[in-house]
């Protein structure tokens, strides 16, 4: 049996999410970050924007991660819990990690209160809306640079 670890992000796994994203982004690089500098600013960015910020390890090996924000002010002014970021190693896609993580993250916005979740996902990625889709979000229609806005009621 596969062993999975959930550990809080701590600054001393920075250069360890910055290597999960920049995998993660390899075949859509526009939604990505150009390089490790900017990828880092990213990451401080969303450690400051999160009230759960949590790694997943799959074997004691560093595979996937997951931002979201219960104190999001969504831009109708309506108080959601904001999923920022989910980024799964190309080569765990598949097992279940995305879908393990994303259950989490709700489940942290239930525990708020929060009635609903919101995110962008860039619209050119297929499958991370396919995923989401799977997962019960709605596109809501909102379009923005690229980027696609998906909601779900929790």
């Amino acid at each position: 049996m596969e062993r999975i670890e959930l550990k809080d992000f701590e600054d001393k796994y920075l250069d360890t999410v910055i290597d999960i994203l920049m995998d993660a982004y390899q075949d859509i690089p526009e939604y990505g970050e150009a390089n490790r500098k900017q990828a880092k600013r990213y990451i401080k960015w969303l450690k400051k924007h999160s009230t759960f910020f949590k790694i997943l390890f799959y074997e004691d090996e560093p595979a996937a991660f997951i931002v979201g924000d219960g104190n999001w002010i969504d831009i109708e002014g309506k108080h959601v819990g904001e999923i920022h970021e989910l980024s799964v190693k190309k080569k765990f896609w598949g097992k279940g990690l995305g879908d393990l993580l994303l259950n989490k993250v709700l489940e942290h916005f239930k525990e708020l209160g929060l009635k609903k979740s919101g995110l962008w996902v860039g619209e050119k990625n297929k499958r991370a809306i396919d995923f989401y889709k799977k997962h019960g979000f709605q596109e809501t229609g909102i379009k923005y640079y690229g980027w696609v806005r998906m909601e779900k009621n929790l």
